[in-house]
């Protein structure tokens, strides 16, 4: 199943947008030619599996997502992309808090251990989306380094932008922009597109920006489960419609 994570290259971007404040003053420059991106072969790279941004609605008993068991051989083609491997040179993201508004981080799993603060009930992850963005912000890699996050020396905050199994709530995110900015977090990735401007929402928003946070927001909602990227209505979704919100999509080699 080829489906991508919306989030997936606006969180690391996210990421990346701050953790040059953590290099050292005496770090030199990175090396390689200036504006010219590593080279990236989605058949050769390691292909991520796929992952729900929701579960069911309808199937109020159904089981939670398991931890997947696949371990990764190589690089996926997004890392090739990004050149991580050049980048960890010189910073890993120290210092650095992303608060992750999504459906909650599994603070026990491999890779992110010690290194998440859930708020409320962020600490329980059903759905897995939450966790799986994480991973690849701030994520060791564990026993697997090849899927190392861009950051893996930053901190996650865990918030709750959704309901347990997934279902996107307009005052939860907006609790959760809120709750980012009183801790101060340096990033703020939100994984839920929202259909309708809320006013509460756009305040948090602003209040975020002029704290000095990055926020960054899915441009879109996920396509269903078995649907594809077609069934979404063209619009603009919030808080990613937001002046100054980094509002980004998923992309394919």
């Amino acid at each position: 199943m080829r489906r991508t994570t919306r989030l997936l290259h606006g969180a690391c971007l996210a990421a990346a947008l701050v953790v040059p404040a953590a290099v050292p003053a005496q770090a030199g420059p990175l090396s390689g030619t200036p504006g010219v991106l590593p080279a990236a072969d989605g058949a050769k790279g390691q292909e991520l599996p796929g992952m729900p941004a929701a579960l069911d609605p309808r199937a109020e008993e159904a089981a939670c997502t398991p931890a997947s068991k696949e371990r990764a051989k190589k690089q996926d083609w997004s890392r090739q992309r990004l050149d991580l491997d050049r980048l960890h040179r010189h910073t890993t993201g120290a210092g650095v808090t992303v608060a992750l508004i999504s459906t909650g981080v599994d603070p026990g799993a491999e890779g992110l251990n010690g290194r998440v603060t859930a708020e409320g009930d962020a600490a329980d992850d059903c759905v897995g989306q939450g966790t799986f963005l994480a991973g690849l912000i701030a994520g060791t890699g564990g026993s697997t380094p090849l899927l190392a996050g861009v950051a893996p020396d930053a901190r996650i905050l865990a918030l709750r932008g959704t309901d347990r199994r997934g279902q996107p709530d307009p005052a939860l995110v907006t609790a959760a922009v809120r709750a980012a900015t009183t801790a101060k977090a340096d990033v703020i990735a939100v994984a839920v597109a929202l259909p309708r401007k809320d006013t509460a929402l756009t305040r948090a928003v602003a209040e975020a920006r002029k704290a000095g946070a990055v926020v960054v927001a899915a441009a879109t909602p996920e396509p269903p489960s078995r649907g594809s990227a077609d069934e979404i209505p063209s619009r603009t979704y919030w808080p990613a419609g937001e002046p100054g919100v980094l509002a980004v999509a998923d992309m394919l080699p």
